[in-house]
């Protein structure tokens, strides 16, 4: 038994070489077209730019099969919106699809100790930090990403406060308000520094409860003319809000 299988498994040894010869060397199944799976015109002009930049990671003509995820996601990593790539290589067509994982950055925390830190840190959407150096983000920020992150202060962390936070930015994001900063003390004392119809204000907002009632609040008090040079609102107590200048 063991002689009749030899020859089997021999010749299953060579379908596999010459597959992968065939794939990975020869001329059959290539790159014909690169495609970046975004709607966004300019993030495809970015990613492509980054991609066809010498010596480039990825050529027209080049084995499909030779095709380096790792190399790509390396280069395209040098935008720190971008957390990873996937490949997706059609072998009939010869497209390479190339789908990017971005990150989400929620904020950018506020440094603490130092600002000769050599790291950034940011939150993301699982509420998780994650940590880019310092000098590549503020590249970044100059040339346009990431430059309406808000800046987030935990002076008492905890994922509870952290959820908290995440909501409140969702909350506001949804009614127009641009967060610049999120202050959080506690769950009960979390503020923001936010431009609300071309006003910069800060606004202190207790909890997260009932903030529709508090952004409601919000746009009425700055309808009134008496608030026109207004620059600081308390809404702990959406009862009794405090304005001041």
């Amino acid at each position: 038994m063991r002689i009749a299988r030899r020859p089997l498994f021999l010749l299953s040894i060579l379908i596999i070489a010459a597959s992968a010869y065939v794939l990975g060397w020869t001329k059959l199944f290539v790159v014909e077209k690169v495609i970046i799976d975004s709607a966004d015109k300019k993030v495809v002009r970015d990613v492509m730019a980054k991609i066809d930049r010498s010596p480039a990671v990825v050529k027209i003509g080049q084995p499909l099969a030779r095709v380096d995820r790792k190399q790509i996601a390396t280069r395209l990593r040098e935008m720190l919106w971008v957390e990873n790539v996937k490949l997706n290589r059609n072998l009939l067509s010869g497209e390479l699809h190339i789908e990017i994982l971005p990150r989400n950055p929620i904020g950018k925390l506020v440094a603490k100790d130092s600002t000769n830190v050599e790291t950034v840190g940011f939150m993301d959407q699982d509420l998780e930090y994650f940590y880019l150096p310092r000098e590549a983000v503020l590249r970044a920020i100059n040339s346009g990403e990431w430059n309406d992150v808000p800046e987030i202060s935990f002076q008492n962390d905890s994922q509870a406060v952290r959820q908290d936070v995440a909501n409140l930015l969702k909350e506001l994001a949804a009614k127009s308000l641009k967060v610049e900063r999120v202050t959080a003390k506690d769950q009960l004392a979390i503020s923001t520094t936010a431009v609300f119809n071309d006003r910069r204000l800060d606004i202190a907002w207790g909890s997260v409860k009932d903030i529709d009632l508090k952004v409601e609040i919000l746009q009425r008090l700055m309808e009134l003319k008496a608030n026109k040079n207004v620059n600081n609102v308390n809404l702990s107590n959406p009862v009794s809000p405090i304005v001041s200048r």
